[in-house]
């Protein structure tokens, strides 16, 4: 017999979880727990010592003198009945020590009660559950390391359990046993501490067999008689190493999520159920009341005077109003929901421009803010701008919605690029500069909405796409809404496929373009589609106006598209759904910091390809662990930026570059590391040869004066690891002795790194990297294209 199962204790083959009746009480508590499906229930007295069994056998001995059919054990005291006897152990004992115990008694009970060092009832211990427990390890073959594991998992505090590839039980702990183990559609109860006032038995389902088998993971449900429910989930996890071919299954109890999800799903249901029936018992009326107020303005039932016909005026454009609210705000329920559905067909885009211009007018005409709030002259007609790329024609999309992004855009636009009359006397206003722009955006469709108003406060930006937010103040403001409408367009553009982006300036305006694919595609196949083009678009997230206003000229400049989110929520959707080139982070952002968003993004595989700079301020702490591929000090300089951007040399990001150890100065192993590559030391050439074989560098560097790169170069041609190596040579050798060099050695890719300055690095640090990218980038790209040309001079063959 193993001694590691002799030597355990045998609290891990205990039960704590029984039922259970304290004394004094009276037998009718013990039989309502039998009813409930125990076999038997353990009574203890006053200080929880245990006292013996109490079954259904107690009560054979205990009928009415006078009348033998009747049974007076309901009203008897449980101390007078006659317990089954239950002998106490010590939980510490070993098994060794228990079965020799045993062994002393031809008569020895199957059930014991394990006690702690007071005497105080802890569980009980079934023998022939111990037994069969015992053959089933010295059955099951355990390897040397599996042995030292089972010490381990007794300790732990979840339910763990250890099989092998057959599904038999290497060994569990109690937790295990007592949550997990003994449950059988034979007893159909589960062991379960209660009291007299307690509630009562689980129920176990009909392949409780099963659930030491199951794959993981999976959620096991046991319910109570009284309605509890329990819920499990097991995780199997496959051993390696000197442990292969056994697995760890670990049980975690997730009734609280399972209860708070069931909960969550209610309250998301009553609030549908809700919307439903403000959308239908709101809007019924109102029409009613939107209908007779324009009969009345059209004088179907007589003439009104000038007032009269103000008031039904209002209350007409009012209810209109309402249930334009009431559908925005249905419509956003729905589209959070996921519940709205698009009707995506070719539309012209000129076409859907024009409707919604028409719209706008026609709503700004009918709204009497308007006519309250402003002094505009007769016959005033709002005056949109509409520029189109004449090489855009039609696009895939929902035409009713499209056209309802681009009203509630305009709308905005109108409403917040026109001051009260008020405020400039009497004279009339002129009309206020708003427009629609189209272009192609690096592959995207972009709708562009501008206008020329107050624009939208720094402080304020971060919130334009949340809920319920308006950008006046609730008691000053001079238009109705609920500040849902933005939140909306941004559903209804994610769900076309893409996304939308603002700028704003005080004073200035704002420009909220909205980004959608040609063709509707799936999150997949877009992504793969942007990897497959060189984008031009940078995603900048920033809080600071004027780091953005910095940011969006000096890209622009260069011919790059720029993206803005103000918030990390924001930056992770943009990131995935636009796939730009080049991620601008700062550290301050709501809701998620950009250290956040960044490991985030690093760790999603959809996005973990794009470059990612953090924008910080020389005096905020240095995070010297991060997965950053640069770090931009605030304030940016355009040379600095220049570095990280996209240049017509692409390359991987990071690189591995082999050097020697004692070769390489200190400075450009910080301007490497810096760039985001990876370096691979060796003490000499022969070492580099091995470690060539196992991380396949991509470049070798090489430093020195003229002769010791020809002492190097000698052997070095005499390897075949440098046969399709490129070889950059970094500082010392002066352009006409790298040229030297490469006639000497015609076999090797000498790469000369020209220009690289190292004795003003503090000042000249952003130029010295874009010199040192920029010659690598060269190497790597004419190593690529030379295999390129032997593989198609190959395949010509």
């Amino acid at each position: 017999m193993d001694s590691l199962v002799l030597n355990q204790s045998l609290e891990i083959y205990g039960q704590s979880l029984v039922a259970i009746c304290r004394l004094p009480t009276r037998t009718s508590e013990a039989l309502n727990l039998l009813k409930k499906g125990w076999s038997s229930v353990v009574v203890l007295d006053a200080n929880e010592l245990p006292q013996g069994l109490f079954s259904a056998r107690c009560l054979l001995n205990w009928q009415d003198e006078s009348d033998s059919c009747t049974f007076v054990a309901p009203a008897i005291a449980l101390e007078n009945i006659d317990l089954e006897p239950l002998p106490s152990i010590s939980l510490s004992m070993t098994v060794a020590d228990f079965l020799q115990r045993i062994s002393q008694y031809r008569h020895s009970a199957e059930t014991w009660a394990l006690v702690d060092s007071d005497g105080k009832f802890a569980g009980v211990l079934e023998v022939s559950v111990l037994l069969r427990a015992i053959i089933k390890t010295e059955q099951t073959d355990q390897s040397a390391m599996a042995s030292l594991l089972l010490p381990l998992i007794y300790q732990l505090p979840l339910p763990v359990r250890v099989s092998d590839q057959n599904g038999a039980i290497v060994g569990m702990n109690s937790s295990w046993r007592n949550s997990l183990y003994d449950l059988s559609p034979r007893s159909g109860a589960q062991n379960h501490t209660i009291s007299g006032d307690a509630s009562g038995d689980f129920v176990a389902p009909e392949d409780a067999h099963q659930l030491l088998q199951t794959q993981i993971p999976e959620t096991h449900q046991f319910c109570t008689t009284d309605g509890q429910s329990f819920t499990w989930q097991v995780v199997n996890v496959p051993l390696q190493g000197s442990l292969q071919g056994l697995e760890l299954s670990i049980a975690y109890d997730i009734s609280a999520q399972k209860n708070l999800a069931q909960e969550l799903s209610g309250l998301s249901r009553l609030k549908d159920e809700f919307l439903t029936c403000i959308n239908h018992e709101l809007k019924t009326p109102l029409t009613s009341v939107i209908g007779i107020a324009s009969l009345l303005s059209n004088n179907t039932f007589g003439e009104l005077n000038d007032r009269q016909s103000r008031y039904v005026k209002m209350i007409h454009q009012s209810g209109r109003q309402l249930v334009s609210i009431i559908d925005n705000i249905f419509d956003l329920a729905k589209a959070e929901a996921g519940q709205l559905e698009l009707y995506s067909e070719t539309v012209s885009v000129k076409d859907v421009c024009l409707k919604s211009i028409q719209q706008v007018r026609k709503l700004v005409q009918q709204d009497s803010a308007i006519s309250r709030n402003y002094n505009f002259e007769e016959g005033w007609e709002l005056d949109i701008n509409l520029d189109i790329d004449p090489t855009i024609q039609t696009i895939s999309a929902d035409e009713t919605r499209l056209q309802q992004m681009l009203v509630n855009l305009l709308s905005n636009a109108f409403k917040f690029s026109v001051l009260p009359s008020g405020l400039v006397g009497d004279l009339p206003h002129s009309s206020p500069k708003i427009g629609i722009t189209v272009r192609w955006w690096e592959g995207w469709l972009a709708l562009t909405v501008w206008d020329q108003g107050i624009g939208i406060p720094e402080e304020k930006q971060c919130l334009v796409f949340q809920k319920f937010q308006q950008m006046e103040n609730v008691l000053t403001r001079r238009f109705e809404g609920t500040g849902s409408s933005l939140l909306l367009t941004r559903h209804l553009a994610r769900l076309h496929g893409g996304d939308i982006t603002f700028v704003s300036q005080v004073d200035v305006g704002s420009q909220f373009t909205i980004l959608l694919p040609p063709e509707p595609t799936n999150s997949d196949q877009q992504t793969l589609s942007n990897n497959g083009v060189r984008s031009r678009l940078v995603l900048i997230v920033e809080t600071s106006s004027e780091v953005v206003d910095w940011l969006r000229t000096t890209l622009g400049d260069l011919d790059y598209q720029v993206v803005i989110a103000r918030s990390g929520t924001e930056a992770l959707e943009k990131a995935r759904r636009l796939q730009p080139c080049l991620i601008l982070l700062s550290p301050d952002l709501p809701m998620l910091s950009g250290w956040d968003v960044l490991a985030l993004l690093k760790g999603d595989p959809i996005t973990q390809h794009i470059r990612m700079v953090m924008m910080k301020r020389a005096d905020e702490p240095r995070i010297t662990v991060h997965q950053a591929d640069g770090i931009l000090l605030k304030p940016i300089k355009a040379a600095e930026l220049h570095v990280f951007l996209p240049h017509s040399l692409t390359i991987p990001k990071p690189l591995k570059f082999l050097y020697l150890n004692h070769n390489l100065d200190d400075t450009v192993i910080n301007l490497l590391q810096d760039l985001g590559h990876c370096l691979l030391e060796a003490d000499d050439l022969p070492q580099c040869e091995v470690l060539s074989k196992i991380w396949q560098p991509d470049l070798f560097l090489l430093d020195g004066d003229r002769q010791l790169l020809l002492t190097y170069l000698e052997t070095i041609s005499q390897l075949e690891m440098f046969a399709d190596l490129p070889i950059l040579i970094i500082t010392r050798a002066s352009v006409v002795e790298i040229d030297w060099l490469k006639n000497r050695f015609a076999g090797l890719s000498l790469h000369e790194c020209a220009g690289l300055s190292l004795e003003e690095l503090d000042t000249n640090r952003a130029e010295t990297l874009l010199v040192l990218h920029q010659s690598i980038a060269k190497a790597i790209y004419l190593r690529n294209s030379h295999l390129l040309a032997n593989t198609v001079n190959i395949g010509n063959i």
